[in-house]
């Protein structure tokens, strides 16, 4: 369920601007977690193409390493790193949280710090350190994980470190005559830009599924209404659902025009017997006593019924009656009133050979009830289901 606001702001007449705030501290997988699956293949190609540009570097710049247990130490903690990242990703019951990102990202930030002290004082060109880009590819992986706010504190701690390195090697390094300005733009240049990186995907990436879960909402609302207007109008109510079609454009033409011609008193008058007549054979079938066994209605709540509910109750009772699994005793409805209007409940018995193959017949009815009923629930005992719903209106 999503929780916090949806939409805020106040949309123009024509050119409706609505402005999306997810919830603090959501992540994309938490709204989607079904993405994990390419987030995670994402995440397995990212730590690949890691692991290779680490090793192919640090065959390529061998000559420049001073310290070759530090640039294999740097290499296994690398590879640690994003073992634990992905071993963490494919979790089905925790996930990426916070801390076990954090461990993976002090594991490859500390194979950064190994793989630059690895080659301290012959380091001849400082972007050929492939901590430098490891420590932004691991950021840019963790987007779909994580929410963009701790990336941008990941991303200022990844530039900061390597602004550290980047000054330790000016100092024992490099040639005085190389500007210590240029040796920290191009150490900070991979990590802040695929850091930077992330925090943008990881924003678009779940304001993208935000605003298709808002859709996926409405639409279901609309469905819903759909559904119940056509349940409750035609498919129950019959033919008094389908007249309001007839009737209710009749009278707002009515009364647009202000005016009533002969041709309209007629057909008024064809309309009207249409109703009675429909609404008479309505009541003669709407009896909920002609669908069960035994009716027990001391209250006569029966017929004060609201119309929808009604309609789902007799369908419920219909479903029940034409299951083969209902033993011959059939159903029992029993309507309870008590002393005050809050206390009024009904119960639906019905007595069953199989019970649960009983319920599995009838539970779409079961849950329409949970719909349009405040409360309403279902209890299966040794022969018998029970449908217990709470009425809380009257016609």
């Amino acid at each position: 369920m999503i929780r916090g606001t949806a939409l805020r702001g106040t949309p123009a007449p024509h050119a409706s601007r609505q402005v999306l705030r997810p919830p603090r501290g959501l992540t994309a997988l938490e709204l989607d977690p079904l993405a994990a699956i390419s987030a995670r293949g994402f995440l397995v190609v990212v730590a690949a193409v890691a692991l290779v540009c680490a090793i192919v570097l640090t065959l390529v710049t061998a000559d420049q390493i001073s310290s070759w247990p530090l640039a294999v130490l740097a290499l296994v903690l690398l590879a640690a790193g994003f073992g634990w990242f992905i071993r963490s990703a494919f979790r089905f019951d925790l996930g990426v949280s916070n801390d076990r990102f954090a461990v993976s990202y002090a594991l490859v930030a500390i194979a950064t710090a190994l793989n630059s002290l690895s080659c301290l004082g012959t380091n001849v060109l400082v972007r050929d350190d492939w901590g430098l880009v490891t420590i932004g590819l691991v950021l840019m992986a963790a987007a779909p994980f994580r929410t963009s706010a701790e990336l941008g504190t990941y991303t200022a701690i990844s530039a900061a470190l390597a602004v550290l390195l980047a000054g330790l090697h000016w100092f024992t390094s490099f040639s005085p005559s190389i500007p210590l300005g240029v040796i920290v733009l191009v150490a900070v240049a991979p990590s802040l830009a695929f850091g930077l990186g992330s925090v943008g995907y990881a924003r678009r990436l779940l304001l993208g599924i935000y605003a298709e879960r808002l859709d996926q909402a409405e639409n279901r609302e609309r469905q819903f209404d759909e559904l119940r207007r056509s349940f409750v109008d035609d498919d129950v109510v019959g033919s008094i659902g389908s007249l309001r079609e007839e009737i209710v454009p009749f009278l707002a033409r009515i009364r647009q025009s202000g005016a009533l011609t002969v041709d309209d008193r007629v057909r008024a008058g064809v309309l009207a017997q249409t109703l009675q007549g429909a609404i008479a054979e309505a009541r003669r079938a709407d009896s909920l006593g002609d669908h069960v066994s035994a009716l027990i209605d001391e209250a006569g709540l029966s017929p004060r019924l609201h119309e929808d509910d009604r309609a789902t109750l007799r369908a419920l009772l219909i479903a029940l009656g034409n299951s083969e699994h209902t033993s011959p005793q059939g159903v029992t409805l029993e309507l309870i009133e008590g002393e005050g209007e809050d206390d009024r409940f009904g119960v639906v018995r019905c007595r069953a050979d199989d019970v649960r193959a009983l319920r599995a017949d009838v539970l779409p009815f079961i849950r329409m009830a949970r719909l349009m009923f405040r409360r309403a629930g279902e209890q299966v005992t040794d022969d018998t289901l029970l449908v217990q719903f709470d009425i809380d209106r009257l016609a």
